[in-house]
């Protein structure tokens, strides 16, 4: 019996329960039944500055607009318009702006920022020593590169000179010496000097790498794209500018013995006292950019010059000319034309921004958010099941030619998320689509690096794909966004563009209301400013004059240039402005005619009003031609006003047709609840 008791209690709240839900239901359009709770959250978004106290007249009046809005939906929707190429692509661009603060990390990103800006306040100067690694290394490849990058260090630790391991080691060519081959001339190596560079201008670990070392110390082998790199930081500097111009003149040691390339630097420098540095870096520098240009390179950053550069910048100013610097691309000096300071923050945030987005550093945000919803989701993973694959992927897949194993199933799991998984055989077929071209690599490592890339993919897909879940505020957003082009397409269709073609609709609501558009009693006049210069007094005699002979103002100003002898600019001189003006449409008109007795003279013509009461260098003399008495306006002159009343018709007539079209039934019952 207690047992059926509690049965019929909990059946009775169910009840009690559902009809509390349907009771709330304010309206039902076409079967959608819209809840008081959502009424009036679309009623307080629309209405942000009411008065706290509710207003039911107000309320009522939303009410009929917002029956009117979705029935306009129910037609947009009924004609196909939100599944139209337009419609999607508009909404999945402003989707990607608004998804970009729930993917990418605020804070991380400020702090990348901030980290970007700091480090631009010191210029670095890095030596380094390259071990790379082939494209198609093994683990144990990658592990002997390591410890022959760990071997240098050991040396270069023990005293050895840095700049010899790197000749001898480094794998990065630009270390060693070149000699001339057909194609090129002999180059001399830069024995592992990277010179000064600033943030920014490395690879993001590589500069990180840099950054968290004191002048003199050696790092531990730090690995990139590239391969391990052994680093020295040779000096550290404050910046000594943002970017700087300077005049230099080159001489080039490929070009010349060392004999000679001594005696041109030279000589070119003894010209300087006597010729501007222009016309010796056009006769001696062989900087065949600069040279042509006065010896001009503008906007340097430390890293786009030569490291002696910046050794003489440190004690030099503006204007000063360096001496003759010997480096391994052969003589040069400089005159320091203009310093640029560093910016502030403020100034360089969006280029910083900019720079991130192409940056390795910008995943930084990506890759928080992927960790962040694989704890969300509850993201598992099975990895064990990825080694099953390796013996499946054969070498055809770097030349684009591998196929699935027809007889895989692939049925295990290799991570979940959320409500979905995903199997061996979703990655094989995910791994032959992107399948291309490329230089082989070590199976295993090559697919867990592609395992790595696609499973984050993936779960960055399906996060993104659930924010509107996660957020209701982005859903309530992307549904106002969707709502809202919805409406603006089949408004456009049904009324603006429709009162646009409708020629023969316009001219007949014109004719039928045109008693209503009417102009009271103008003025034609013309006011013509002048240049305080000019005699105001002749002036008003000649356009007076011209205004009684019914001359046009084009006449009156060529006549009035002549009078006054006006050849160069003329605007400067005389200028005008005609038209018809009612009371209060022109200010300096109003002052000048309707506020004063000449108003009172209807029969007056070619009366000339002169102001000089303005505070410009310029005088006015308002011409007036004749009084219009009140008449209808024709069809172009009130076409504005004409066609916006016929779209109000319009619209008025679509609302009719779509209220007898669709089902819409109002609980007032509720309203009255919400309202009173």
């Amino acid at each position: 019996m207690k047992r059926l008791f509690v049965l019929f209690v909990l059946i009775f709240l169910s009840a009690l329960a559902f009809a509390q839900k349907e009771d709330d239901v304010v309206l039902e359009i076409q079967g959608e039944k819209i809840s008081a709770t959502e009424f009036m959250k679309m009623y307080n978004r629309n209405n942000a500055f009411r008065s706290s106290v509710l207003d039911k007249e107000d309320l009522k009046n939303y009410l009929d607009l917002y029956i009117n809005y979705k029935l306009k939906l129910l037609q947009a929707k009924e004609e196909g318009l939100d599944t139209t190429k337009a419609f999607k692509e508009e909404v999945e661009t402003y989707r990607k702006q608004m998804t970009q603060p729930y993917i990418n990390d605020v804070s991380i990103t400020d702090s990348l920022v901030e980290e970007a800006f700091d480090r631009e306040k010191d210029f670095l100067r890095a030596s380094h020593i390259l071990i790379s690694i082939p494209a198609n290394a093994t683990p144990a490849d990658t592990l002997a590169a390591y410890k022959k990058a760990m071997m240098i260090r050991e040396k270069a630790l023990r005293g050895e000179d840095f700049s010899s391991l790197a000749v001898e080691y480094s794998d990065d060519l630009s270390a060693k010496d070149r000699e001339a081959t057909e194609e090129q001339k002999e180059m001399r190596g830069n024995s592992g000097d990277l010179g000064y560079f600033t943030s920014m201008t490395m690879v993001y670990p590589f500069e990180s790498a840099c950054y968290s070392l004191k002048k003199g110390e050696i790092s531990m082998p730090v690995r990139t794209n590239f391969g391990y790199h052994i680093i020295k930081l040779t000096d550290r500097i404050p910046a000594l500018f943002f970017t700087c111009h300077i005049k230099h003149v080159w001489i080039n040691s490929q070009n010349h013995s060392e004999q000679e390339g001594q005696r041109l630097i030279e000589e070119a420098y003894s010209l300087v006292d006597d010729w501007k540095i222009d016309s010796v870096a056009r006769k001696y520098s062989e900087d065949t950019y600069s040279s042509k240009n006065n010896g001009w390179l503008m906007n340097q950053k430390p890293n786009t010059m030569p490291a002696e550069y910046i050794e003489y910048m440190k004690t030099m100013k503006e204007g000063d000319l360096s001496p003759i610097i010997k480096t391994r691309f052969g003589w040069h000096f400089f005159k320091l034309m203009n310093i640029n300071p560093l910016q502030n923050l403020e100034q360089r945030k969006p280029q910083i921004l900019q720079r991130i987005s192409r940056d390795t550093r910008g995943y930084k945000t990506v890759e928080s958010f992927i960790e962040n919803s694989k704890n969300y989701y509850a993201y598992k993973e099975n990895k064990k099941n990825l080694e099953d694959l390796y013996p499946l992927i054969t070498d055809s897949i770097f030349s684009a030619n591998w196929q699935i194993p027809s007889e895989f199933t692939g049925d295990k799991i290799l991570f979940s998320l959320g409500d979905t998984t995903f199997t061996q055989m979703d990655f094989l077929e995910e791994l032959y689509v992107v399948q291309k071209r490329q230089t082989p690599e070590y199976i295993p490592t090559f697919v867990d690096k592609m395992y790595k890339n696609i499973s984050d993919s993936k779960v960055l897909q399906y996060a993104d794909s659930k924010l509107e879940e996660r957020y209701p505020e982005l859903k309530e957003t992307m549904d106002a966004f969707r709502e809202g082009i919805l409406i603006y397409t089949i408004t456009d269709k049904e009324v603006w563009n429709r009162s646009l073609i409708d020629t023969v609709g316009i001219a007949e609501f014109y004719e039928l209301h045109k008693s209503e558009y009417n102009w009271q009693e103008r003025a034609e006049a013309t006011m013509w400013s002048i240049d305080k210069g000019i005699d105001l007094k002749k002036a008003n005699k000649l356009i007076l004059k011209n205004a009684k002979k019914n001359k046009t103002d084009d006449e009156t100003r060529t006549a009035l240039l002549q009078k006054f002898s006006v050849t160069d600019k003329p605007d400067k001189y005389f200028s005008y402005s005609a038209g018809r003006y009612e009371k209060g449409a022109n200010r300096n008109v109003d002052d000048l005619i309707w506020n004063t007795s000449v108003s009172a003279n209807l029969g007056v013509k070619n009366v000339s009003v002169i102001d000089t009461s303005i505070t410009t260098n310029r005088n006015n003399i308002l011409v007036l031609k004749k009084f219009l008495p009140p008449q209808s306006k024709t069809l172009e002159e009130c076409r504005g006003i004409v066609t916006s009343q016929y779209q109000d018709v319009l619209e008025k007539n679509w609302i009719e047709r779509l209220r007898s079209k669709y089902d819409y039934k109002v609980n007032y019952n509720v309203f009255n609840s919400i309202a009173k």
